[in-house]
């Protein structure tokens, strides 16, 4: 790999890069102005000038000391011009050096610029000033002084504001890019947690076809097949098969109704949070014949994760209901308060004997999704009384979006 002898960029900011020709351009306005008054032009001074705006082009970027190199040729530029006796103006242009230098260097660095420009500067007003003091009288003399002093004192005031202002204007900057490049990491992560997410939920259904629908078309056709060879044989005992084949064909179907369900997930997330709800009571009453009762009262607008998180809780409480509570009546209700909304879903089915170690990942997940948000949740269950779920999540959200995406596997008891 080649490395060039000089690593530049361009600069950063252009408004500062005006503001330089600005000050070049004022200077050679002076130039052409002294031509026409003396008949001489300074051509010197011009190339100087010219010089320093394609030097404001590009700052150097490589090794210190080319930076170092960079700065001194600026600064013996402006300071050879000074000598040659035109424009008194031309020191001001110190702080186009300045300006450059906190491009290049560090507070320090800056600092240490700042400083030998004012000693070049004073330099040559010392200069400037020999050369005038022997042809002025004695009463103008102090004021002379006075004059000087405050030129001093206000070129000083100058490379302090300017040396701040362009700090201010660096940091300003350089937070914004890192905020720019901290939101578009976020997004790029978001994107990546919705697809895990995503992958993840696939991978559930598949589970939970495979492990549901799987076993059941495998036993549908092994009561098939004892079917058929009983038919010629024993056909009374043949159709008590075909009862049981009949009765895993319904079963297959619940649970290919089940996975298309939370296929459709995303979509039904999006609807208003009512109509979510009563959509997955609807379809789960349709699918399983068990009826749902709701009583949604849910008033102003339920922030995205927790109508997302709210839907999922449902969807995974049906599933469980569903697959494992031999229910024949289900209740779900969800209540909004001005800081938390409340959700319950209560079935009649078998219930169970409610402990962490024996949770299955149905209900682990609900959990978790909960916990994600703050929230609280709460299994209340006896063998033969039924199940009730309870749930309290704040309307303040307070979960980064990882957790809020997070997917938990539905495939086992709740």
């Amino acid at each position: 790999m080649i490395v060039p002898f000089l690593q530049i960029q361009p600069v950063p900011i252009r408004f500062l890069l005006y503001t330089e020709w600005i000050m070049l351009g004022s200077c050679a306005t002076l130039a052409v102005i002294e031509t026409l008054q003396q008949g001489h032009f300074p051509i010197q001074h011009i190339l100087i000038l010219g010089t320093l705006g394609l030097m404001g082009l590009v700052v150097p970027s490589g090794k210190p000391w080319q930076k170092v190199l960079y700065t001194v040729l600026e600064m013996g530029l402006v300071f050879y011009g000074t000598l040659l006796g035109y424009l008194h103006i031309l020191p001001t242009l110190y702080l186009i050096v300045l300006i450059r230098s906190c491009f290049i260097f560090n507070v320090t660095g800056r600092w240490a610029i700042a400083g030998l420009s004012l000693l070049f500067f004073v330099v040559h007003q010392i200069k400037y000033i020999a050369s005038l003091l022997p042809l002025l009288d004695a009463e103008v003399e102090h004021q002379f002084w006075m004059h000087q002093s405050s030129e001093i004192l206000m070129f000083a005031v100058g490379l302090f504001f300017v040396l701040q202002f362009v700090n201010t204007w660096l940091s300003e900057c350089r937070t914004r890019e890192q905020l720019g490049f901290a939101h578009e990491q976020l997004r790029q992560y978001s994107l990546q947690v919705e697809d895990l997410a995503a992958v993840q939920e696939r991978n559930r259904i598949a589970r939970d076809i495979h492990d549901s629908l799987g076993h059941a078309l495998t036993a549908l056709n092994v009561q098939l097949q004892t079917a058929v060879k009983l038919w010629e044989v024993n056909p009374m005992e043949a159709k008590t098969f075909l009862t049981q084949a009949r009765r895993l064909g319904d079963v297959a179907i619940q649970e290919v109704r089940q996975s298309v369900h939370a296929l459709r997930v995303d979509t039904r997330a999006r609807e208003p949070l009512e109509t979510a709800i009563a959509t997955l009571a609807k379809d789960f009453h349709q699918s399983t014949g068990i009826p749902v009762t709701t009583d949604l009262q849910i008033d102003g607008i339920v922030p995205a994760p927790v109508h997302t998180t709210l839907y999922r809780l449902v969807q995974e409480a049906l599933t469980n209901i569903c697959k494992h509570a031999h229910a024949t009546a289900v209740q779900v209700q969800v209540q909004t308060h001005p800081d938390r909304i409340g959700l319950t879903v209560v079935d009649d089915g078998r219930g169970f004997q409610p402990s962490a170690s024996l949770l299955g990942f149905g209900l682990q997940g609900m959990q978790e999704r909960v916990e994600a948000l703050k929230g609280t949740f709460h299994i209340t269950s006896t063998p033969g009384a039924g199940c009730r779920v309870t749930v309290e999540l704040p309307l303040m959200p307070t979960t980064s979006i990882e957790t809020h995406h997070k997917s938990v596997p539905l495939d086992s008891v709740g």
